[in-house]
């Protein structure tokens, strides 16, 4: 089984590997960067910092995203049970003083991972996500805040940045888009 392709968890004791289309499609799609972040990210903290197949529902997440990133929330929902197993924490201020670049959205791509006993803290790393994304997102959030109209064209703009941003995330090395802290 190839290790890119698939991210693994057991659940009541059982393998149980999914695929970034499958959890996608869960999604719903709006945001494949985030998807292929969390996707990318899990598989890392699984299979190369401990090494282990976690127990669905007894995982912790947090995200320095907040309520923004659902692509991040959705894939930790699907995959580790976080929601159902009231272990996910999304306070943007918790992040504000931890490393990890900006979000355009607020807060910071700082996140922790817990299991048992272990607890993993990780940033994505600078550079790792392009500028245009972090400026055309940021520009979109000040205009959904101050109540300004968003053309067509920007939206089509933004999601098309958001789905470049999934195929670089998903063909990239985890050493390039992480840093464990």
């Amino acid at each position: 089984m190839d290790d890119k392709k698939f991210l693994t968890i057991l659940e009541n004791s059982s393998p149980r590997s999914f695929t970034y289309e499958e959890i996608l499609a869960y999604h719903g799609g709006a945001m494949p960067g985030g998807v292929a972040l969390a996707f990318r990210m899990l598989q890392w903290i699984f299979n190369d910092v401990l090494k282990i197949i976690p127990e669905k529902g007894q995982c912790g997440f947090y995200s320095g995203l907040g309520e923004n990133g659902r692509g991040i929330i959705d894939t930790v929902t699907l995959v580790l049970g976080v929601k159902e197993h009231e272990s996910l924490r999304l306070d943007k201020a918790y992040s504000l003083d931890k490393t990890g670049p900006l979000a355009p959205g607020g807060g910071r791509y700082y996140f922790e991972f817990s299991y048992q006993d272990t607890l993993v803290q990780l940033a994505v790393k600078d550079g790792a996500i392009p500028e245009e994304f972090f400026r055309c997102s940021a520009e979109m959030h000040r205009k959904r805040t101050n109540g300004e109209p968003i053309s067509e064209a920007e939206t089509a703009h933004l999601q098309k940045l958001r789905e470049e941003l999934s195929y670089a995330i998903l063909a990239a090395d985890s050493d390039a888009l992480f840093i464990l802290l």
